[in-house]
């Protein structure tokens, strides 16, 4: 009879409830085990190694790994609590392992001027509009903080408030060199902390660094002098480092949760996958296919993952080979994944095109990843792809063109969508007054349309419609109200170039996120409902308090917008509606997104 040995524990390994069971453990039982302890995680040890069951910050359960080793079950476990629990109440843990400042590695602190210098080339390379000459420096735990300045009214005792580098682009360089550039409304100090947290995640060293080289003793032990060991037979050695042996197992172990959760992402019926990661210290290109049959379907890598995979490739930094620049993965589906096979490709021939990334992040790699050699094929990349300082400009005019001169390419610009009084947006980004929100950075909107009508005695009717805006996270974009006044009145144009606007830059991307976290799994809030692989769910016509309302995938009508809101029913029936009001935070998704979902769990279109 298989034994199952569970623990309920924290991310800092504390045990907080244990047991013993004959019976396989399942995400439901595990994950009441774990909610009876008060315990995010549950850890399961068998005769085939362990398993890690986690809980979201939604209260969802999860199972994250199975048949994995001790260490890899630990790294995982790290890894979902970065994705869902960190930044929060570890932060000021000391204990906690993803708290404090990252390790620096063999180079240690990063020079205040190596920093400037690796952000001045990432923005040459990229030809971005930003301002080189004038960046500066801020010292955080495990890095830097790069940005330019701008200038603030010392008049205003509130426009410190609303300066940079809140608002416009900011570089977080690692002690490794690591770069990762953020275009955010959010505080500095949010931005520092979230990557402070991934940086202690991907560069954490193992606790039990010193430990015994087993295969040391083995080899020791099978080639001792006649007359035996010098040390008494008790003693056994103990290195600074572990053995290279230990270091590839240790990176290796990574590689099956990173397959299982590649399995996740799979659609129904999957027979067969295919994963390509491309990667340097701070990009990557990521490549995942299924096949079933004849048919074959490509998947989008979350980022969540490729910090997973990037955790995986800075174990391998220390193994004898090296970082490699490809990680190939082939699973068929089964039990375990019996047959998976996964290649390191270090760059002996060149990178396909679809998988080479641009030169400056090359350069970062060998900053952060010293290598003795560099493929010829690298070599050839970095110098036709090297930015070059411009000229300096000289005093005589420049002669006129000639006329079969061709255009030098530059750099697109952000199309302007919208310039009024208190409104500017282009295809990047949104301000009202000094507040400035990235597209890119958009987690919800809402857009919807009120209109009333006043009737009055002996007097013409008066018609009055709203236009609301909402976009967020922002203070001043999160309600923006448009009046305007008559029977036909139309649209008002900044809530019109609006809509288009995130319409077009930004939808799809929430869409592609949710559809990919309910695919997974996950539960996720749109507006009051509630959305997971089971189907649909939220209280009767928005009432908390009243019973709950929940329609099963299979018995979804196709969705209906009126009246200012969604509206679903169960097929055949129009009674008992769930009713999601526009006006909630991305409930304008929910036309586009529930059929898609409908249609990945049943085979078919709602209806």
């Amino acid at each position: 009879m298989a034994r199952y040995d569970v623990m309920a524990l924290d991310a800092t390994g504390v045990v907080h409830g244990h047991r013993t069971d004959t019976v396989l453990p399942d995400v439901a039982r595990m994950g009441a085990f774990g909610d009876e302890h008060g315990a995010p995680y549950v850890e399961v040890m068998h005769e085939d190694g362990q398993m890690v069951f986690g809980r979201d910050g939604g209260g969802r359960w999860h199972l994250l790994c199975d048949e994995v080793d001790r260490r890899a079950a630990e790294e995982v476990l790290l890894w979902f609590e970065l994705l869902h629990h960190y930044p929060g109440p570890g932060r000021d843990d000391p204990d906690h392992p993803l708290a404090g400042e990252p390790p620096a590695g063999t180079r240690g602190e990063l020079e205040r001027t190596e920093a400037l210098r690796l952000v001045a080339e990432r923005i040459a390379a990229t030809g971005a509009d930003y301002p080189v000459d004038a960046l500066v420096a801020e010292r955080f735990p495990g890095g830097w903080s790069v940005y330019a300045p701008v200038e603030v009214d010392d008049s205003d005792p509130t426009a410190f408030l609303e300066s940079l580098p809140v608002g416009r682009s900011v570089f977080l360089v690692g002690d490794l060199g690591r770069i990762r550039e953020a275009t955010t409304s959010l505080p500095p100090n949010v931005l520092r902390e979230r990557f402070r947290a991934e940086e202690a995640f991907i560069r954490r060293v193992p606790e039990e660094e010193s430990l015994r080289d087993e295969e040391a003793d083995l080899w020791a032990a099978a080639t001792e002098p006649p007359g035996g060991p010098v040390a008494p037979p008790t003693s056994f050695t103990v290195v600074n480092q572990p053995s290279e042996t230990t270091l590839v197992k240790r990176a290796a172990g990574l590689l099956d949760p990173i397959v299982q959760q590649l399995a996740q992402l799979g659609p129904k019926g999957w027979e067969s996958l295919t994963a390509v990661f491309s990667c340097t210290v701070g990009a990557e290109v990521a490549r995942l296919s299924f096949r079933r049959g004849n048919r074959e379907t490509a998947v989008r890598v979350p980022e969540k993952l490729a910090i997973l995979v990037r955790r995986q490739r800075h174990l391998a930094t220390r193994t004898a080979d090296g970082p490699w620049y490809r990680l190939l993965v082939e699973a068929d589906a089964g039990l375990s994944f019996g047959c998976v096979l996964v290649d390191y490709d270090y760059g002996d021939e060149p990178l396909p095109a679809d998988h080479l990334l641009p030169a400056v992040h090359y350069r970062e790699d060998l900053f952060a990843y010293p290598r003795p050699t560099v493929p010829d094929w690298l070599t050839r990349h970095l110098a036709a792809d090297r930015p070059k300082p411009a000229p300096a400009p000289k005093p005589a005019p420049a002669p006129a063109p000639k006329p079969q001169a061709q255009a030098q390419p530059q750099p697109q610009a952000p199309r302007v969508v919208l310039e009024s009084r208190r409104l500017y947006a282009d295809t990047s980004r949104i301000t009202h007054g000094q507040e400035t929100l990235a597209l890119d950075d958009i987690e919800w909107v809402c857009y919807s349309v009120a209109r009333t009508v006043t009737h009055r005695f002996l007097w013409p009717s008066s018609h009055e419609t709203t236009y609301t805006f909402g976009a967020g996270p922002s203070r001043k974009l999160n309600h923006l109200p448009f009046t305007v006044f008559g029977r036909n009145a139309q649209p008002p144009r900044e809530w019109t170039a609006l809509v288009d606007l995130v319409q077009q830059h930004v939808e799809p991307r929430l869409l592609e996120r949710y559809f990919e976290r309910v695919a997974a799994g996950e539960a996720v809030l749109l507006g009051a409902l509630q959305v997971d692989r089971d189907g649909v769910g939220a209280h009767v016509q928005g009432d908390r308090r009243g019973p709950r309302r929940e329609i099963a995938w299979a018995a979804l009508a196709p969705v209906r917008v009126e009246n200012g809101a969604v509206w679903l029913y169960r097929t055949g029936e129009r009674t008992e509606t769930i009713q999601v009001p526009l006006g909630q935070a991305n409930a304008v998704l929910l036309p586009t997104l529930l059929p898609a979902l409908a249609r990945l769990f049943t085979g078919r279109p709602p209806g």
